[in-house]
């Protein structure tokens, strides 16, 4: 056997194992795959809670059960103009501190009729309060295609397709 290939091959095998722990392929950390948008794993968790508190899971599957996020996500990148995508990630990244400072409330919260309340309320706030409250436009728009998506794709889902609606 030729050494120099030998090393160049137990070379290449060492760079790979070295580089294998950096990769995460668990299924639950997957990123969507979107073209437009630029959304890290924390705010999809985040918007993922959002369409929770949307349609909660109860005696019928709810928004995480079926991945509704997703589906929120591929509408805005694939549907969505460009000024419209670019609210609805303002949006996202603003909401947690914007309840926070203007409500004073923690966002998300354990428990779900908070979240419901909490939404409820920022969707409540007149737009004329722009000036106080900066970012309320770009997250009212972000809650109202998260709202409308959600529900979208909950009515399209398999689940009401086949069990519901055969």
């Amino acid at each position: 056997m030729n050494r120099r290939a030998a090393l160049k091959q137990a070379a290449l095998l060492a760079g790979g194992i070295a580089w294998l722990p950096s990769c995460n392929f668990g299924p639950e950390r997957v990123a969507v795959a979107l073209d437009n948008l630029q959304i890290d794993l924390d705010h999809q968790d985040l918007l993922a809670n959002i369409t929770e508190t949307v349609i909660p899971t109860g005696k019928i599957p709810g928004a995480e059960a079926l991945d509704l996020y997703r589906f929120v996500l591929v509408m805005v990148d694939d549907c969505v103009p460009q000024e419209d995508q670019q609210a609805f990630v303002s949006g996202l990244q603003k909401i947690v501190p914007f309840v926070k400072e203007h409500l004073g409330k923690s966002f998300p919260d354990k428990e779900p009729q908070k979240n419901e309340a909490i939404l409820t309320e920022v969707l409540a706030l007149d737009e004329s309060q722009e000036a106080t409250m900066p970012g309320l436009e770009d997250i009212q728009s972000f809650l109202g295609l998260t709202k409308g998506y959600t529900i979208q794709g909950f009515m399209n889902s398999k689940y009401i397709m086949t069990e519901k609606f055969p």
